[in-house]
């Protein structure tokens, strides 16, 4: 169908100021006119028509298209240059019954839009409806129920907090995690740990996880792991140097559309260090303490994970209070009934004599080089 010669179109005129003969002139435009050189023509305009509803990782089986009319009034074409081959970047459906639109994104040089179009789904992103319908409640909700569904990854996925110029922005990141074996690869105290850390994130919405201990042992193969076990949640991925960020404004902003997320914030030991004063490192452990327990933990509803290096004593006492805490584990070097179980596990037929980390066990048969002379050189001043 031609939105623009159906009923539900009304022309508008729309106030444009454009520089003609060395002067800004102002003029009136078709709206149509305006909509046509946008990347989303059919967001702008249903948007100026329709008032909408906006879904995030929502998605419908591309099979039940049958029930709906393709709008072609607009083609927006891109291009996904990993595999040379162009796309529509936007798409649009009407569906009689119920009297609404429904607006698609489909981007496939985004790993994550990639993965949802390749297993047979459309992503929703935005209904809309005629508000001046009284059955327009009766059937969003129809609709909801009977073409909608939240989409989980057969993989996993991840938020990466990024910044793109001056704007803070998440970024869907398709991770594959490492295979763990928890019996195998960590050492037998961490079971129980794990089983309290799961269940916090997955039935509470507030808390702080802290993970610490050598490099190596295995902190963060077993987040990426565990972010497959509760598809449920966003894992937010904070960089060390994006850390700093937390403290402003527009993040919080940013939290309020992601209610219920598990943020990650990893070696972020100069953060969340004793507070002897002022700097960087307070206005984290305050952002931290009030996101997880405070009064923003009831709107925001989020968690976080702190991994780092450095010995619990120095971390901010606050963190660790109790029924604030989820968990705390000292990850440390395995056994060596540990690294022998392990070594078996893999199929490797060998034998070690002291205790080892995971990484050090998966390379074991990596050659170190390294100056095996301990001597200490310094320069001084005579």
């Amino acid at each position: 169908m031609k939105i623009l010669q159906s009923k539900h179109y009304q022309p508008k005129k729309i106030f444009n100021q454009i520089y003609v003969d060395n002067q800004y002139q102002i003029v009136a435009q078709d709206l149509d006119r305006e909509v046509i050189p946008s990347d989303s023509p059919y967001y702008n305009l249903l948007n100026s028509l329709f008032p909408n509803v906006y879904f995030d990782d929502m998605v419908m089986k591309k099979d039940k298209l049958v029930d709906f009319v393709k709008c072609t009034d607009y083609h927006p074409v891109g291009f996904d240059k990993a595999n040379r081959r162009f796309y529509e970047r936007e798409v649009c459906y009407f569906y009689e019954k119920y009297q609404l639109f429904i607006v698609a994104s489909e981007d496939l040089s985004n790993e994550y839009d990639k993965t949802i179009f390749e297993s047979g789904l459309l992503r929703v992103e935005h209904i809309f409806y005629d508000p001046r319908d009284e059955n327009s409640l009766t059937n969003i909700r129809d609709f909801f129920n009977n073409y909608l569904e939240k989409y989980i990854s057969q993989e996993s996925k991840i938020l990466l907090l990024l910044k793109e110029g001056q704007d803070l922005v998440f970024k869907h990141q398709g991770i594959k995690p490492y295979a763990l074996d928890l019996n195998t690869m960590y050492n037998d105290d961490f079971l129980p740990v794990h089983g309290k850390i799961q269940e916090g994130l997955s039935k509470t919405k507030k808390g702080v996880v802290l993970l610490h201990g050598l490099a190596g042992t295995g902190k963060t193969n077993y987040i990426k792991w565990l972010t497959a076990q509760i598809p449920d949640k966003d894992f937010i991925f904070v960089p060390n140097n994006m850390i700093g960020e937390l403290a402003k404004p527009e993040f919080m902003s940013m939290l309020i559309e992601r209610k219920n997320s598990v943020l990650v914030l990893e070696d972020c030991e100069n953060y969340i260090a004793e507070r002897v004063g002022g700097g960087n490192q307070t206005d984290v452990v305050g952002i931290i303490l009030n996101i997880a327990d405070g009064i923003l933990s009831d709107v925001l509803e989020c968690q976080f994970i702190c991994t780092f290096n450095a010995d619990l004593m120095e971390i901010d006492h606050a963190l660790l209070r109790r029924g604030r805490l989820i968990a705390e584990y000292k990850f440390d070097k395995l056994s060596i009934d540990k690294c022998h179980a392990y070594l078996k596990s893999v199929g490797q037929n060998k034998e070690v004599d002291k205790t080892m980390t995971l990484a050090e066990l998966t390379n074991i048969d990596e050659k170190e080089f390294k100056t095996l002379d301990d001597k200490k050189v310094g320069f001084g001043f005579v």
